[in-house]
């Protein structure tokens, strides 16, 4: 019994430096509003997993999803209904992807998702499902105020539109803006008519 505490009181420190090495990690790759992982774990994650995915020929569906006129929320509720606002919509998105996908804050109102692994016509499937979850979605504010929000989604897939996957990114961020300059609240796909520049 003495050697067990004796041991427990010399491992105490280190233990608790493993932890806090551990939460530091976490804190540092996460999006601390959202949970949602943040632009710094995307890189370190592409890096790894687009050699695999090169090299296993994957299909992987990239979703770039912004709220539409989230600046009102900010305007007319304030600051804090808005960041509850997001952190509704990180949920939201969350429960209509697997577990396996990746979900990204990827700055300000933008998320970006990564579906993993996938076979034709589900990137389109999976962001109309997303899109209509949120549109569905009470937002229960203090005083019992009842807000509903939309989102614009734009989507491309690798290889079938980009060779490399920030190409990919870039694109359905490209396709986000033409969901949105038609109207918002829809889903668009890339298409390289989108992308009016020489090189990218």
């Amino acid at each position: 019994m003495f050697i067990l505490r004796r041991y427990l009181d010399v491992a105490a420190p280190v233990l608790s430096s493993m932890r806090l090495f551990q939460l530091t990690k976490e804190q540092a790759v996460r999006d601390p509003l959202t949970r949602c992982h943040n632009r710094r774990f995307l890189d370190e994650y592409i890096q790894q997993y687009e050699l695999l995915s090169q090299r296993h020929e994957k299909r992987v569906g990239f979703l770039m999803i912004d709220l539409d006129f989230f600046k009102q929320v900010n305007d007319q509720y304030g600051h804090q209904t808005g960041d509850s606002v997001l952190q509704e919509i990180a949920m939201v998105i969350k429960d209509s992807i697997r577990k396996s996908d990746l979900l990204v804050r990827y700055g300000g109102e933008e998320f970006l998702v990564l579906l993993l692994e996938i076979d034709s016509n589900t990137t389109d499937v999976v962001a109309e499902k997303v899109r209509f979850a949120v549109e569905k979605h009470q937002f229960e504010l203090p005083g019992g105020v009842t807000l509903r929000k939309t989102i614009s989604i734009g989507i491309s897939e690798y290889p079938r539109d980009a060779d490399m996957f920030y190409k990919a990114i870039k694109y359905a961020d490209v396709a986000l803006y033409e969901a949105k300059q038609a109207g918002r609240n829809r889903v668009v796909r890339f298409e390289p008519a989108m992308w009016t520049k020489q090189e990218y």
